[in-house]
């Protein structure tokens, strides 16, 4: 269940941070789920595929992809700094 919630909330904020629907975000987040985000190999990788799924140029690719991160890793940072604080109650 609290996996679950993590997910809906990455959803939303990637969806606000690219100005996007929801459910363009969610075809986003199942890309992100098949293709880990760490890595040179792995981004290019993950970049090619939201060219051809999402049928964008590189440019936006790498823009989301940049984004992509930028909301995990922010995520994983507010998460060290308040480990007991909840996330998705923001």
């Amino acid at each position: 269940m609290v996996r679950k919630m993590n997910k809906t909330k990455f959803i939303e904020v990637l969806a606000k941070e690219l100005n996007c629907d929801v459910e363009y975000s969610r075809r986003i987040n199942d890309i992100l789920e098949e293709n880990p985000l760490i890595g040179k190999k792995n981004k290019e990788k993950t970049v090619n595929t939201f060219m051809v799924e999402l049928n964008i140029d590189k440019e936006e690719a790498e823009k989301i992809y940049e984004v992509a991160c930028s909301v995990a890793s922010n995520a994983i940072k507010e998460k060290i700094k308040h480990p007991f604080k909840d996330l998705n109650k923001e």
